[in-house]
């Protein structure tokens, strides 16, 4: 599939390269680009108990490639290495790891042994046409409809990950995707996703300026289980950001005989003259649980969408980040949820050791009332080297 999937587009591209010659001097018209990363992970539920220790070396190629003024195509693909003990002593991993959400199953797993495993995947493939004020998408992209920075209810198509910090490009969706600039400050957009499952994601949005803030609203039909309507903004508020989302989601089936869920989230920023900024996020998912015992596993390892953000109804994030030097920087983050009386604390550091070279270190830990032979408490330390091309 991968290998057709190539021929066609390059072949496409090829095409309208005859078509539409650019008049200046001839130059290379593509770029290859991407890192090299080294990420050694130890995790616990007791630092007095077993620690399991894990590793990856990481590669990303990023190729884009200008057709012509009006057709680009851009591949990105991801090369995974993992070995360690969770590879030996759980044979579902590359299976997990492997898993695809798109329509496309553009993730395979190169080879495998006991012990280590490489898994490959392209997150982006498409090909992009741009003309005038118009510009249509059709393949694997990203498309970010998010205001805020944790949870984002408005992302119908591609929801991420917090805890995942080493991916920091996000996962794509397969779609076709058109979008409309009426002015500088506004936007139609237009997007139909297919997922792993065949399942359709149909959705508009409008973004405008007012106010002195950027305003969207949208309309659309979820995964054919539900119609949603949402809308979000980003302003300001005391030399602060201020952004929110909310979407309502009613079920297609019995749709007189139901009611609907909200999900809502709200966030605020500050930077302070010195380059100190702090940060706060509230989420209210009516998919959530009002009580229950947290369990570590299931909260990390969650399959996010708009209506599954939390595992319960409220939950709230706070972080503070400040560059100790223009090389150097430390950032703290904490999230809490009173339903469950869960907590997450989450230092880091990153520091730049030349130019495209940096070292980092990530602690993440989690407790709660519940004890920890049911998942209630556990820790995941990370130290990761990375260079970048």
């Amino acid at each position: 599939m991968i290998r057709k999937l190539t021929i066609l587009i390059v072949f496409i591209g090829i095409s309208l390269s005859n078509f539409a010659q650019d008049d200046t001097p001839k130059q290379r018209n593509w770029t290859l680009n991407g890192y090299v990363k080294y990420m050694q992970t130890i995790s616990f539920q007791e630092i007095d108990k077993d620690w399991v220790t894990d590793n990856v070396l990481h590669n990303r190629l990023n190729f884009n490639w200008n057709i012509n003024s009006s057709f680009t195509f851009n591949a990105q693909m991801r090369n995974r290495i993992f070995y360690g003990e969770t590879v030996t002593s759980f044979p579902q991993y590359p299976e997990i790891v492997n898993q695809e959400t798109g329509y496309f199953d553009l993730a395979f797993i190169v080879f495998e042994g006991k012990s280590i495993f490489m898994q490959s995947t392209f997150d982006r493939f498409y090909l992009d046409y741009n003309i005038k004020d118009v510009q249509i998408t059709i393949g694997r992209q990203r498309i970010n409809w998010g205001q805020t920075f944790v949870w984002n209810p408005n992302d119908l198509f591609n929801s991420y990950n917090f805890f995942d910090f080493d991916y920091e490009e996000k996962p794509g969706s397969d779609a076709v995707r058109i979008q409309y600039y009426p002015s500088y400050s506004s936007k139609v957009d237009l997007v139909v996703k297919v997922d792993n499952e065949s399942k359709v994601t149909a959705a508009g949005l409008y973004r405008f300026n007012n106010w002195g803030s950027d305003i969207q609203v949208l309309a659309g039909y979820y995964a054919e289980t539900d119609y949603v309507l949402g809308a979000g903004f980003t302003g300001s508020l005391f030399k602060g950001g201020l952004r929110g989302e909310v979407s309502y989601f009613h079920p297609k089936d019995s749709f007189s005989d139901t009611t609907g869920t909200l999900v809502i989230s709200l966030g605020y920023d500050y930077t302070f003259k010195n380059s100190f900024m702090i940060q706060f996020e509230g989420l209210y998912n009516g998919y959530g649980e009002q009580s229950g015992n947290f369990n570590m596993l299931d909260f990390y390892f969650m399959q996010l969408s708009p209506q599954n953000l939390s595992l319960t109804e409220f939950s709230f994030m706070g972080q503070i980040s400040y560059p100790f030097t223009p090389l150097f920087n430390g950032t703290f983050s904490t999230m809490y949820s009173p339903n469950d009386k869960s907590l997450y604390l989450g230092p880091s550091l990153n520091y730049s050791l030349k130019e495209n070279f940096e070292l980092s270190f990530f602690t993440q830990y989690f407790t709660s009332k519940t004890p920890v032979e049911m998942g209630g408490k556990g820790a995941f330390l990370y130290w990761r080297i990375k260079w970048s091309f």
